[in-house]
């Protein structure tokens, strides 16, 4: 069964829109609790095969029974930017890529994702490789530090912020989720619902696991990897991210890619009104569906 403290955000929408031969291949490049692999295998016959990829070592240990024993699927272990090395050209059928952090990830205190819950500063979507969040907030410049918040987090209060930062770890080093939560809100007040750490949090995040350059190349490879006809579905949470995937589709912002979208859907697509009620983290996710063109 799925895990209950993850829910996939708008499956409808990815199955009516990236689902269009029963029996082709299909890739679902943010594994994370399974929940969108589940429903598109479900949809799939026979013949149809599903890859899942995620770069949590982990998520290998919490792949569903049922997923586990459907000789349909497969998992890979790896960074979704290098599907290139797993797959072959012009040879998949639809892609999605969920750029949502997993519930189940969000959730593990140990992990240190959440402002909501006192753990160690990690936030490594792979914690075998690659800097922690303690290691970066600890030895990241003023500067560096300014614009991560700035532009990644598009947090106006980025300089205040990263001055309290920087005066607080020359006393000691900052190490849990707590002291950092702890110094944002000595400089940002409690506004409304939002918590005033949700932006920070956010961007730490993206630049520890380098979020913006793995979407850019997985939009690359995926141009390479879907065959004429193929489609791909980029669920985003926050117009950074959606900026990206929408200018990729219109063809501007590549790095090597000259291949051709239509974009499928409309401009973007929303969660229901009944989604939202039922999982509000789903409130603030955009669906863009494009399909690959000759």
């Amino acid at each position: 069964m799925i895990n209950k403290t993850h829910e996939a955000v708008m499956v409808e929408e990815v199955l009516t829109y990236l689902v269009i031969d029963k029996n082709g291949i299909y890739i679902d490049c943010t594994f994370g609790a399974g929940g969108h692999s589940q429903e598109i295998l479900k949809e799939l016959q026979d013949e149809g095969r599903l890859i899942g990829i995620d770069r949590d070592v982990n998520v290998r240990d919490k792949v569903p029974l049922n997923l586990k024993s459907d000789k349909r699927f497969s998992l890979i272990s790896d960074r979704f930017s290098n599907l290139k090395d797993h797959v072959k050209k012009d040879s998949i059928d639809g892609i999605l890529v969920d750029l949502g952090i997993s519930s189940t990830q969000l959730d593990d205190s140990e992990r240190g994702f959440s402002f909501q819950s006192k753990g160690p500063l990690d936030m490594r979507m792979d914690q075998s490789t690659g800097i922690s969040a303690e290691q970066w907030i600890n030895t990241a410049s003023k500067k560096e530090i300014e614009d991560v918040f700035w532009i990644l987090g598009e947090e106006r209060a980025s300089r205040r912020v990263a001055k309290i930062i920087c005066e607080r770890r020359i006393k000691q080093p900052i190490t849990s989720t707590q002291e950092l939560t702890e110094i944002v809100l000595s400089c940002i007040p409690r506004r409304g619902k939002k918590h005033p750490a949700t932006n920070i949090f956010r961007a730490i995040r993206m630049q520890v696991n380098e979020e913006i350059k793995e979407l850019y190349s997985v939009l690359e490879v995926a141009s390479f990897l879907l065959r004429d006809g193929g489609r791909l579905a980029i669920i985003s949470f926050h117009s950074i991210e959606d900026r990206v995937v929408k200018r990729f589709i219109q063809g501007k912002d590549r790095i090597s890619s000259s291949v051709n979208f239509k974009t499928v859907g409309g401009k973007h697509l929303k969660p229901s009104k009944e989604e939202i009620k039922e999982n509000p983290r789903s409130r603030s996710a955009i669906l863009r569906v494009a399909e690959k063109v000759a």
